[in-house]
């Protein structure tokens, strides 16, 4: 696909702009624009500018209340919860955020828990912030059912992705990853049923329960979970802790993400801040230099996401950026 090479303060400022067209308050785009823009930094368009559209959409129809005003309190010494009231999750985390890093300080870990949040995008970016703070940062979040227990046919669970980031104890990243407990991404579907293509075994069954290659029987089936078993356990657990700890909505109780028209998303995002001293102390970051010694000490390895780079431009799709300055009325 043709790209462009666009500032990242450009991309910033284009992505708060169309959500403010679209109904966001200021306040709001800024927060979630930050978040765009970190996504496409890292080249993920997905929850980038292509992103930027859904939420336009969704704003405008009022599945998202770009208005909403969350609210943060201090639940216990060491759990901050930051309500979204239907609106983004990024401006309910930026509220509780300072709070839960005082917790954290102070008695060495701390959660955040976000209730009640519009599908959060890039999930991976809460725990990003938290490591970038000298914390090890761990994030869940639930979504709408697409995943079917082991050996049944109806879906249950969202593809609930888990995401993690560890300080480097000299102010970056040692490494992270983002990543659903389902086979497969659901978007690798929906493109795969767009293009008419087939999907590999051991990704989905069809209505049926029976295993598929055919990525329109997935989306009317469901993808499986990862690791079998194992992989809906994980995602189970990632349910009761973005969905029942928070008081937000089930994957049951959630329709279609991407659907422009329906009810609020109403989703939990639950974040977990740990001082990675506090026990420890100087040996965490010692250990820390022995696993990435032993990783890139043999070739083609690496840790997850050390590949990633923010830079001050980057190359992003030609016809989404024309579409996001379309949305921004540039």
């Amino acid at each position: 696909m043709p790209t462009i090479t666009v500032s990242v303060g450009d991309l910033e400022l284009t992505a708060s702009a169309a959500l403010q067209r679209h109904g966001a308050t200021k306040s709001a785009a800024v927060e979630v624009a930050k978040a765009l823009r970190r996504a496409e930094q890292y080249g993920d368009s997905h929850c980038g500018l292509r992103h930027l559209e859904l939420d336009c959409a969704q704003l405008a129809s009022g599945r998202v209340d770009g208005r909403a005003k969350p609210s943060a309190h201090r639940v216990k010494p060491g759990l901050i919860r930051a309500d979204a009231n239907n609106g983004f999750s990024q401006p309910a985390f930026a509220l509780g955020f300072p709070d839960a890093l005082l917790a954290a300080e102070s008695h060495g870990v701390a959660v955040l828990a976000i209730s009640n949040a519009y599908t959060c995008g890039a999930l991976g970016y809460f725990p990003e912030l938290i490591a970038e703070r000298g914390y090890v940062g761990v994030a869940f979040t639930n979504a709408s059912a697409s995943v079917v227990p082991p050996g049944g046919t109806k879906p249950v669970l969202g593809t609930n992705p888990i995401a993690m980031s560890v300080p480097d104890g000299r102010g970056g990243i040692a490494f992270q990853f983002d990543q659903c407990t389902s086979s497969a991404n659901l978007r690798h579907i929906r493109e795969a049923a767009r293009t008419s293509s087939p999907i590999p075994e051991g990704w989905a069954v069809s209505p049926k329960g029976e295993p598929t290659t055919s990525a329109s029987e997935a989306l009317a089936g469901g993808l499986l979970p990862f690791g079998g078993p194992k992989g809906f356990s994980i995602g189970l657990m990632v349910e009761i802790l973005a969905s029942f700890f928070t008081d937000s909505a089930m994957s049951l109780h959630t329709s279609n993400l991407q659907a422009t028209v329906g009810p609020p998303h109403g989703l939990g995002i639950f974040c977990l801040l740990l001082d990675p001293t506090a026990i420890a102390g100087d040996a965490f970051e010692r250990k820390l230099d022995i696993l990435q010694t032993a990783v890139q000490a043999q070739p083609g390895t690496r840790l997850p996401g050390t590949g990633k780079s923010k830079q001050s431009r980057v190359a992003v799709n030609s016809l989404l950026w024309e579409r996001a300055q379309i949305l921004a009325g540039a």
